[in-house]
């Protein structure tokens, strides 16, 4: 021990009073110098029983001066640890009984002052309090009431209390009916020190006095009755209203659950709020909302009863059960809950849907979400999502979303977000930078979500519907739409995942799959059908349409809504609007068949059909960008994907059909797109075997000329309203990169397509697409030459039909060239070769159509890739330098021949690089004539049949083109004795071989006959022959039949070779007879000559019934 510790004990136990007063000074100073020196407080400490002892005796004093020396080192001895740690257990007894004591039996301010402060400071252990509780609690609340009327002693007796509360929580709360009452009567006082001390303390220990104990409950409605509530009322009177409603707050609070055996009473508490709610100061209305929270401390405390209850044994055998009073008082008791939440909600409801300031409705929802708060799990509840939750939603989202507003959406669609949500946590696509309604700044208490149930589906739906609908509205701005528009769509999505974790629960039947879809159904269609009445019509409602459509399908997937067993009535407006305006023109000509209306439908084409109605209005409202075109695309992939891909691509096109005219060329585009991502797909097996089904396979060829018809309305449209549709079908600048992007992704769905059936033996996709163009071109010709102007500029309304027609023709021509059908290798079986034939005519046929298109319509000032005679001619000469059999070549010869005289004799309309590629054409048609397998006999039936064209490039104005025809003459026609040239190449010939350019064979005895003993020169055109008679003045034309028309070059062959017994004598004496004549004569030459040498079957009959040649020959001619 120090000697100054020994000191300053000498002089506090001195009996004279200067010398006290000056150890107590010593002392103070030495105890706060101990703070920051551990050696003093070491000797403090090992004196503080004898300092004690001291200090306890002079708090007594006489002396002012010397008893508040000695509290208030006394207060120090009891509150530092290292201390307290090393007192006696009598002297601390001794301590508390003295204070006790002192506090109620002095009558000095100051020493009554620093002996409460000693309590209220003191860190004794719990287990002196508790021995000590009732004295140290009888002086508490005499300080609380002193008789001095001291603020300072209420004020330090107010921070005991705290202090206690601290220590011993279950004593303070049991004995709170002693305590509580002379601090909440403080919170009415005038004084504002004084309620501002009362109401800190109530703030400090309100876990102590909320949810308040029967007795405190008792006491203060006593206290109400005589005084508190009349209190309240004066202050309303004087102007006092903050005050009033905030002490409000506190006494119902602490009026608690025995509210409700007092209504009456709390009917005239009511009396208060209802005219501070109705202030129309927003600081007032704010501070009434807080106290609005006391209601509900006072009338929500504890979870409410389940209105689920398990039904008993007997119930469930149909048994009725009897109430017990235990029974009926608990469900007595959900009603009254219910009844007070109503009560809670009125004025919340009130607030929320009225006109008041942004910090009203801030305070308004941090109440509303006490509530939810309070409420704990019993927030789940059905009946109190209807009662509590849909009302304040529906009244956020009431009006659309402003620059004020904004938040408050936001607190809105948080809250829903965390509600949804709860079903399907675990799911990993849930968003992580989403807000938390648990951890929002706006929320200082957590809602106890769980996961909901699938009867509050609806719900949610309808909040849903009405955010959308709100946000649609036309003075919201574009940021605020897009962002509700994205977080409605979030919602929806994580409704999505707990509807299918319902449906996919063993526990959910047939009946309630059906209900889930038509509940989801339903709603979709509604915000596709009913968000835009009330002329919110925008842009971005339709994208978002389309984006909801989007989740539906790839949430819940195609098992579930491509299933067979679950079919709804296809009740959309739009498909009941289609039916009554007439579409069936080219439904007829393609045979597309499409859904109609109230069709029994499975989901998928039911959403289907609605994703196109809102591509329509896309479509109509602007044009899409590339972001919204590449979702539809992924959209279709996926349903194309999917289990029963052919009726969702039977329902796309027969709706695309519906809307034949170019502005719908981007959902085309989009349908192309998503079903060549599907065709390429090698897992997609399914599909391509779907399509090779006679009605998918039929109505994949309508979908692929489906450009070329919507193009084909144009001349209608601006015939019908001449002023509207010049303006608004152009080919306009916008709408230029549309039609390359349609040929490219044409391109590229026909190359996956032909790829795709180019195995099958039982299809030709490419002639039957080009039999279908063909079919279509010959009933729309009028409509394409109905135009008075026979050129066309770029700008002119038919050239989209041209350049569509004519690209898709270059590709269809390149793919046949390129692929393996042309190549010897395939065309040894019969069958093969009847289906290249087949390709072959229906694509010249279109090839020659095409070239008739650009001779009546002549294009100046042509858009970048059209197909024009230079084009056309150059691929034609591709096309033909790939045919090698003489059939193909011929065939190629016969079907282009007129629309190819057509060009040759426009040259001097043409520029230089279309006469080059004219000449190139016909350069390669020459050469494929000179390189036929098997080769051609140039004779007079060829030249017969072909003499216009011979006429026309003999004598051509072009040199290129006579040279190069006079050169093969040469090399061919001139090398045979033809007996009779067609009359109009007679002058032709001459005037050349009179110039020496061509030549001519001179009809010698011996070349006369070598041509009778040639074998027939009827080789030269496949669908006939002509063979040479007796008579050199006559010819015989035989037709050949139909079956040996398709038959294979190599099968003549064949047949010629495989002769029979009888047939091989017939050769022998018929070559002996040729012999015998020595070269003198022509011989003896029979029909049994002839006919075996060919190797076919002609009757005598045939021979007698056709006999004219120049007939024959005139009705070929007609027939090319």
């Amino acid at each position: 021990m120090s000697e100054e510790i020994l000191e300053i004990q000498t002089l506090i136990s001195s009996n004279q009073n200067s010398n006290k007063s000056s150890g107590y000074s010593t002392l103070l100073q030495f105890q706060q110098h101990s703070c920051i020196n551990p050696s003093s407080l070491q000797s403090l400490a090992q004196s503080s029983n004898s300092i004690v002892s001291y200090t306890l005796s002079d708090i007594s004093h006489h002396d002012e001066e010397i008893a508040a020396q000695a509290l208030k080192c006394l207060g120090f001895m009891i509150y530092h640890p290292s201390v307290v740690s090393t007192l006696r257990v009598d002297d601390v007894n001794l301590v508390l009984d003295s204070l006790s004591k002192l506090i109620t039996t002095t009558k000095l301010k100051t020493v009554c002052n620093l002996g409460v402060w000693c309590l209220s400071v003191q860190q004794l252990g719990v287990s002196f309090l508790v021995n000590h509780f009732h004295s140290l609690l009888r002086a508490i609340v005499h300080a609380l009431d002193n008789p001095m009327g001291s603020l300072s002693t209420t004020f330090e007796a107010t921070q005991a209390i705290m202090k206690l509360s601290g220590q011993l929580s279950e004593q303070m709360r049991d004995s709170s009916h002693i305590w509580a009452p002379p601090i909440y009567r403080r919170l009415l006082s005038t004084d504002k020190r004084e309620k501002d001390s009362s109401e800190r303390c109530l703030l400090k220990i309100s876990s102590i006095v909320i949810p308040p104990s029967l007795e405190l409950s008792k006491v203060l409605v006593k206290d109400m009755k005589i005084k508190l509530l009349n209190g309240m009322k004066d202050l309303l009177d004087n102007g006092m209203k903050i005050q009033a409603i905030q002490a409000w707050g506190w006494f119902i609070r602490m009026v608690g659950s025995h509210a409700l055996k007092n209504k009456h009473l709390v009917n005239d508490m009511l009396k208060i709020p209802e005219r501070t709610f109705t202030d129309p100061d927003p600081q007032i209305q704010i501070a009434t909302q807080v106290a609005w929270e006391g209601l509900i401390d006072a009338l929500v405390y504890h979870p409410l009863v389940s209105e689920k209850k398990t039904p008993s044994k007997d119930q469930v055998n149909g048994v009725s059960e009897k109430k017990t009073p235990a029974k009926s008082n608990s469900e007595d008791k959900v009603n009254g809950v219910y009844k007070s939440i109503k009560l809670i909600m009125t004025p919340l409801i009130g607030i929320m849907s009225s006109k008041c300031d942004i910090s009203v409705h801030s305070s308004c929802l941090n109440t509303w979400c006490y509530l939810l708060h309070k409420l704990d799990t019993s927030v789940n509840e059905s009946s109190l999502i209807k009662m509590v939750l849909e009302p304040i939603l529906k009244a956020i989202f009431q009006n659309g979303p402003d620059s004020k507003t904004i938040w408050l959406w936001n607190l809105g669609l948080d809250m829903l977000s965390d509600s949804i949500s709860q079903k399907c946590t675990d799911v990993s696509c849930i968003e992580t930078g989403r807000s938390s309604s648990g951890k929002s700044c706006w929320k200082q208490h957590p809602i106890r979500w769980l996961p909901w149930d699938i009867s509050r589906l609806d719900f949610y739906l309808s909040i849903i519907f009405v955010i959308i609908r709100q946000a649609s509205g036309a003075t919201v701005t574009c940021d605020h739409r897009s962002h509700v528009y994205d977080v409605a769509l979030k919602l929806f999505t994580y409704i999505l995942k707990g509807v299918k974790l319902d449906m996919e629960s063993p526990s959910t039947n047939y009946d309630g799959v059906i209900w889930c879809l038509n509940t989801l159904l339903t709603f979709v269609k509604k915000v596709c059908e009913d968000v835009y009445l009330d002329g919110s019509e925008n842009y971005d409602v339709y994208y978002t349409s389309l984006r909801f459509i989007d989740a539906i399908t790839k949430e819940l997937g195609s098992s579930i809504l491509a299933s067979p067993l679950y079919k709804f009535s296809l009740d959309l407006k739009y498909i009941n609007d289609m039916q009554s305006v007439d579409h069936n023109k080219h439904l007829k000509f393609l045979t597309v068949n499409c859904i109609s209306y109230m069709d029994k439908v499975s989901p998928l084409v039911y959403l289907t059909a609605l994703y196109f109605h809102m591509m329509v209005r896309l479509t109509l409202k602007s044009q899409q960008s590339d972001h919204i075109s590449q979702g539809m695309s992924e959209y279709f992939k996926f349903i194309f994907s999917s289990s029963g891909h052919l009726d969702n691509l039977l329902t796309c096109i027969g709706l695309l059909y519906k809307h034949v005219e170019p502005m719908y060329i981007n959902i085309w585009i989009a349908v192309a797109q998503g079903l060549n991502s599907c065709v390429y797909d090698a897992n997609c097996k399914s599909l391509k075997e779907s399509l090779s089904d006679s009605i998918g396979y039929s109505s994949i060829s309508s979908f692929l000329i489906y450009p070329i018809v919507a193009h084909s309305e144009i001349p209608r449209l601006t015939s019908s309203n001449a002023s509207d549709s010049m303006e608004k079908h152009p080919l306009s600048p916008e709408r230029k990169p549309r039609l390359e992007l349609v040929i490219q992704t044409w391109k590229s769905l026909y190359g996956s397509l032909s790829a795709c059936f180019g195995c099958s033996t039982s299809t030709n996709f490419s002639g039957d697409l080009c039999k279908l163009i063909n079919r279509w071109l010959d009933e729309n010709f009028g409509i394409l030459e109905s135009g008075t102007d026979l050129k066309l500029t770029c700008n002119d309304i038919d050239l989209g039909v041209l350049h569509l027609s004519g690209n898709f023709l270059i590709c269809i021509l390149q793919q046949i060239q390129t692929s393996e059908l042309v190549s010897e290798t395939n065309r040894s079986k019969s069958e093969c070769n009847n289906k290249i034939l087949y390709s072959l005519k229906n694509c010249l046929t279109f090839a020659s159509k095409y070239m008739n298109l650009l001779r009546i319509k002549m294009v100046t000032d042509p858009l970048p890739g059209f197909v024009g005679t230079s084009r056309l001619s150059s691929a034609l000469a591709c096309f033909i330098n790939c045919l090698h059999w003489k059939q193909d070549i011929l065939l190629f010869l016969e079907i282009v021949s007129c629309p190819l005289l057509q060009w040759l004799s426009n040259t001097g309309m043409q520029d230089e690089k279309t006469k080059d590629n004219v000449k190139l054409l016909w350069t390669e048609i020459l050469s494929s004539l000179r390189r036929s397998q098997p080769p051609l006999h140039f004779g007079s039936a060829l030249l017969e049949l072909h003499e216009p064209l011979f006429e026309k490039t003999l004598d051509h104005p072009y040199p290129s083109i006579s040279e190069t025809t006079i050169e093969f003459w040469n090399s061919t026609f001139a090398q045979q004795i033809i007996f009779d040239f067609p009359p109009r190449l007679l002058h032709v010939l001459d005037k050349l071989s009179r110039q020496g350019k061509l030549k001519l064979q001179n009809r010698s005895v011996s070349s006369f006959q070598k041509c009778h003993t040639r074998e027939e020169v009827s080789d030269s055109l496949q669908g006939y022959r002509v063979n040479a008679k007796h008579n050199r003045t006559s010819k015989r034309v035989e037709l050949v039949l139909d079956t040996q028309k398709d038959a294979h070059p190599l099968s003549f062959k064949k047949k010629r070779l495989e002769l029979t017994e009888h047939q091989k004598e017939v050769r022998r004496a018929q070559q002996g007879r040729e012999r015998d004549t020595g070269g003198h004569g022509p011989g003896i030459r029979t029909y049994t000559n002839a006919d075996f040498s060919q190797g076919l079957d002609d009757s005598q009959e045939s021979l007698d019934a056709i006999r004219d040649s120049e007939a024959i020959l005139e009705m070929l001619r007609k027939t090319i």
